[in-house]
Parts: structure tokens; sequence; C-alpha cells
């Protein structure tokens, strides 16, 4: 996966990267979370020796992002289901409602399951390199200009949305 950015920072070895959202999740809402609804900022290896202020292409590798998206949705979607089922067979030797319990314990689960989840992640253990987004190439001032204009109609755009 290649995504163009803007470097907003260099941190050793590592830039802090100003990645724009695609037209393509601009409806589904999720970039409200933030305060900049137009861009999200990663820290990605910096083999290409860019600059503060350089247009650069950041790459991950297909293969290593759905090993993660496996992580992220794959696993709480397997913790709900086993919570689901546990709720609804257990709940009948407690005396309570299978179809309620089934779908509590299957909620509960989940939320732990993304609390290991994101525990995990505060304490480096996906930091494996696989997993790092890589700026591979610092682009040409053209991309820059467009990148920089790009940007400025993605945040009026989101704007006139809300």
């Amino acid at each position: 996966m290649k995504e163009i950015g803007l470097v907003k920072k260099i941190k050793g070895n590592k830039a802090v990267v100003e990645i724009q959202r695609h037209v393509a999740c601009g409806d589904c809402h999720a970039c409200d979370v933030g305060k900049d609804k137009s861009t999200m900022k990663t820290e990605a290896k910096n083999e290409a020796h860019a600059k503060v202020g350089d247009a650069v292409a950041v790459e991950m590798e297909f293969g290593n992002l759905m090993r993660v998206s496996a992580i992220v949705y794959g696993i709480p979607l397997i913790a709900f289901f086993i919570g689901c089922f546990a709720g609804y067979y257990l709940a009948p030797s407690l005396g309570w409602d299978s179809t309620y319990s089934a779908f509590v314990t299957g909620i509960v689960l989940t939320a732990i399951t993304f609390l290991m989840i994101r525990f995990m992640d505060r304490k480096g253990a996906f930091k494996d390199k696989r997993y790092a987004p890589v700026v591979t190439e610092v682009l040409g001032k053209e991309a820059l200009e467009a990148l920089k204009t790009d940007l400025k109609n993605t945040q009026q755009d989101c704007k006139s949305h809300f």
C-alpha cells in the first residue's frame, strides 16, 4: 500500500508524516474522531532521508497490512463469537436468559480483547519492523504543490459536510 504525505517532523531515523485521507473514506465519518478531519499522522522509518516539508511516498507491504488488520479486527470478532457461544450455553446453568447473556458476554469479551490489543500495542508488542510504514522516496516539487492543494481542498470538503 502506497500513500503520499508531507513530512512534519524528524525524530532520529523516523519521520512523522501527515497523510491525506482518501476520498473513498469521506462518507464513513470515521475521520470525525480527530481534530483535523482530512489528514492523519503516522511515524515511518525514513529510508529516503526526507527532510521536514518534503512530499514523500510512504509504503507498507500489503501482506503485513493484512496481518495487522487481522489482529485488530479478526481477533476481536473471534472473541465476540466465543463470548456469544459461552454466554448462550452457560447462562441456563446460572438461571439467566440465554439470548441476552450471549450478547452481553460477546460484547464484554470483545471489549476486553480490544483493551488487550491496545495495551500490547502501547507496550511495543507490534513494533516489529515488518509492521512499520517506510518512507520510500522523496517526491518532486510538483508533487508537493499538488499535495498541498489536495490537503486544502479536502479540509474544505470535510468542513462543508458538517
